[in-house]
C-alpha cells in the first residue's frame, strides 16, 4: 500500500475548525486541578482529551501551561512522541495519524488489507517501521465451543503487525491462531453475536526482540517469539504458567503492560471483577526460567480509585513512574517516586475521557530560541533590568509570533505583536523584569503561535531578584555552576551547549546515550571562571542513530548537573 496523507498548513485550520479554546492555560480550559506538584519529572505531559464532543491533544508542563494544542475530530487515543521524533495519536477505530514537530500531519499508519485498525498502542521505531494492533473479525459456530453459542458469530481477534516505513508488512501475528476459544475470562459472554474476544491494549517489542502482549479478556500478558509467533510463556489467566510468589491477588483486566529498565514487569491493572476491586499500578521480579512472578510493588493510592477500563503506566528517566488512572468520575494522572510517594498529582473533571497520559521531553521545530533561560540578576526595587532574546526561524517560508505569555507580573516584554520572522532569519525580543516589592522571582516566558483551536509555543526561564531578597541557592538562581539547555533542540545535526564555571579547575562535558554509553567528550580541561559555549556536531560521529533522546553531563569539582537533548532526522 502507497502512504497516502496530507500536510495541513497551520493557517488553514482557521477555515474549518469553530470551536475555540483559550489558551492563557489549560487549567483555565478545562477546571483541571494540579493537586500535588513536590518534584516532579520536567518532560511534559501528553494528554489526549475528549469532552464537549471533540478531541482535544495537550502537551502541558507542570503548572498545565499548554505548549502544544490541536483540536481533532473524532475520539482520540495514545497521544505520544514516538522514538522517530513524530507526535502520534489514534482516532477511534479509524486512523491513525503521525505529525511534525510543527504540528502538521506528514504520516498515516495502516493496518494490512482485511484487517482493521485497533486504537489501543502504536510503535514507531527510528528506522520509521511499526507495530500496530489490528482486528481479525472471523465467522465462527460458537455452538461448538459453548452451548447457546451464535451459529454465525463473529469473533473479534486482536492482531499484531510489523510494517515497514513504507507501510509494507514484515510480520503479523493472529491471536486466532495460538489461543483456545475457551481462554477467555469467566466474564466474556461466548454466546453473543459479536464477542469481543481477545482485546489487546498494549504491545512491547522486549529486550530480546521478542513480543509482550497485554490480552485484557484473558487476564494474561503472553511472551511471544518474534520469529516464529510462538508463545514463549504466559502470566495470568486460565493458562497461567507462573507461579505467584508475594502475590494472592494477581491482575484483572490490565492495561499497559511494559517492561522496566532493571528488567521487571510493570502493568496498570484495572482490577476489575478482582474482589475487592480496585485499580493498582504493579510490578513483578520476572524469572522466565523457573517461572516464577515475585510482586515487588502494587500501588494503589486509594482502594476507592476503581476504573473499570483504559490506563496506563510509564517509567520515567527520574526514577519516578507516572500512572494514568483510566476511567474514574474525575480522572486522576499521578506521578509517584520509588517510596510510593506522590510528587505530582492532577485531577482532570468529570466528563472528560482520557486512555494513556505520558511524559515526555519536546520541543516544537517551528521556530527556535537562543537560550531556554534569562537571568536578570540582582535589581532594586523601581529599577528595572532588560535581557535580549532571540527567535530563530529555520524555515524556507516566514513564519509569524502572535502570543507572549507570562506567569509572573514582574517580568513583560517589550516588543509589539505580531510579529513576522522571514525564512532562515532571527529577531531579537527584549524582555524587562521590574520588581516591585523585595522578592525572587522565577517566572515562565511562553513564545506562541496560535490559531483558531491550535496552539504551539516555546519555554523560556526567567530569573531575577532583589539586593535584599534571602533565599536558598538554586541552581540556576546565583548559583556559580550552571549547565544550559542546549540550543536547539531538538536539532539535526548541530546544536550549542553554553554552562558556566565558578572557579577555575578541571571540567568535562560528555554526551552519552539513552543506555549510558559515552558518545564524545567536547570538553576535557582546565577552566577559568566564566561562561563558555561548545559545538555539538553529530555528523562526526559513527554509528549514531537517526533520531533520539540523548543526554549532556558537566562536571567541575563537586558539581554535577546533566540534561537531555533531542536529535531529530
Amino acid at each position: 500500500m502507497n502512504k497516502t496523507f496530507k500536510k495541513i498548513n497551520l493557517l488553514s485550520l482557521i477555515a474549518y475548525i469553530i470551536f475555540q479554546v483559550s489558551f492563557s492555560g489549560f487549567a483555565q480550559t478545562l477546571n483541571a486541578e494540579v493537586t500535588v506538584n513536590n518534584n516532579p519529572s520536567e518532560d511534559y505531559l501528553f494528554l489526549a482529551l475528549s469532552f464537549a464532543g471533540a478531541a482535544h491533544l495537550w502537551i502541558v508542563d507542570n503548572e498545565l501551561t499548554p505548549i502544544f494544542y490541536k483540536r481533532v475530530t473524532g475520539g482520540a487515543y495514545d497521544f505520544k512522541y514516538q522514538p522517530n521524533g513524530e507526535l502520534t495519536y489514534n482516532i477511534y477505530s479509524i486512523y491513525s495519524y503521525g505529525m511534525d514537530s510543527s504540528g502538521s500531519l506528514v504520516n498515516q499508519y495502516f493496518t494490512p488489507p482485511g484487517f482493521a485498525l485497533d486504537i489501543h498502542d502504536l510503535t514507531v521505531l527510528e528506522d520509521g517501521s511499526y507495530y500496530i494492533l489490528g482486528r481479525d473479525h472471523i465467522t465462527i459456530d460458537m455452538s461448538q465451543y459453548v452451548t447457546g453459542g451464535d451459529t454465525a458469530a463473529v469473533l473479534v481477534a486482536q492482531t499484531i503487525h510489523h510494517m515497514d516505513a513504507n507501510d509494507n508488512e514484515l510480520w503479523r501475528w493472529n491471536s486466532f491462531d495460538h489461543y483456545d476459544i475457551v481462554d477467555v475470562d469467566n466474564h466474556v459472554d461466548l454466546t453473543l453475536h459479536t464477542v469481543d474476544w481477545t482485546h489487546c491494549n498494549s504491545v512491547e517489542v522486549d529486550n530480546d526482540g521478542n513480543i509482550i502482549l497485554s490480552t485484557r479478556n484473558f487476564n494474561e500478558i503472553t511472551k511471544i517469539n518474534r520469529q516464529t509467533g510462538e508463545i514463549i510463556w504466559r502470566l495470568g489467566g486460565k493458562k497461567n504458567q507462573f507461579q505467584f510468589i508475594n502475590d494472592t491477588r494477581g491482575f484483572g483486566r490490565q492495561h499497559d503492560a511494559r517492561r522496566h529498565s532493571n528488567g521487571n514487569l510493570i502493568l496498570f491493572d484495572n482490577g476489575h471483577y478482582l474482589i475487592p476491586q480496585y485499580s493498582s499500578f504493579v510490578e513483578y521480579d520476572l524469572d522466565e526460567d523457573s517461572l516464577t512472578a515475585t510482586l515487588v510493588r502494587r500501588y494503589s493510592r486509594d482502594e476507592s480509585i476503581f476504573t473499570l477500563s483504559r490506563g496506563g503506566v510509564q517509567e520515567l528517566p527520574n526514577d519516578n513512574t507516572l500512572i494514568s488512572w483510566g476511567e474514574n468520575i474525575n480522572p486522576y494522572i499521578t506521578e509517584i517516586n520509588t517510596d510510593d510517594s506522590i510528587e505530582f498529582e492532577l485531577v482532570l473533571p468529570s466528563l472528560v475521557h482520557k486512555y494513556r497520559a505520558y511524559r515526555f521531553p519536546w520541543q516544537t521545530n517551528y521556530f527556535f530560541v537562543n537560550t531556554d533561560s534569562l537571568n536578570f540578576g540582582s535589581v532594586s526595587v523601581g529599577d528595572s533590568s532588560t535581557q535580549n532574546l532571540w527567535l530563530i526561524n529555520r524555515k524556507d517560508t516566514s513564519i509569524v509570533i502572535n502570543e507572549f505569555y507570562l506567569n509572573d507580573s514582574t517580568f513583560s516584554v517589550l516588543d509589539t505583536l505580531p510579529i513576522s520572522i522571514l525564512q532562515n532569519d532571527s529577531v531579537k525580543i527584549t524582555i524587562m523584569y521590574k520588581p516591585e516589592s523585595d522578592v525572587y522571582s522565577v517566572g515562565k516566558l511562553n513564545v506562541r503561535y496560535t490559531a483558531v483551536n491550535f496552539l504551539l509555543g516555546k519555554q523560556v526561564k526567567l530569573v531575577g531578584q532583589t539586593p535584599l531578597t534571602s533565599v536558598e541557592e538554586d541552581s540556576e538562581q546565583l548559583s556559580d555552576y550552571f549547565l544550559f539547555q542546549n540550543y536547539p533542540n531538538p536539532f539535526n545535526p548541530i546544536t550549542n551547549i553554553r554552562f558556566r564555571v565558578a572557579e577555575s579547575g578541571f571540567v568535562t562535558l560528555k554526551v552519552y546515550d539513552i543506555l549510558g554509553n559515552e558518545l564524545v567528550t567536547l570538553v576535557n580541561d582546565e577552566l577559568s571562571a566564566g561562561e563558555y559555549e561548545v559545538e555539538f556536531n553529530t555528523s562526526s560521529i559513527k554509528h549514531l542513530p537517526s533520531s533520539g533522546i540523548y543526554f549532556y553531563q558537566l562536571k567541575a569539582g563537586n558539581f554535577v548537573q546533566t540534561k537531555k537533548l533531542v536529535l531529530l532526522k
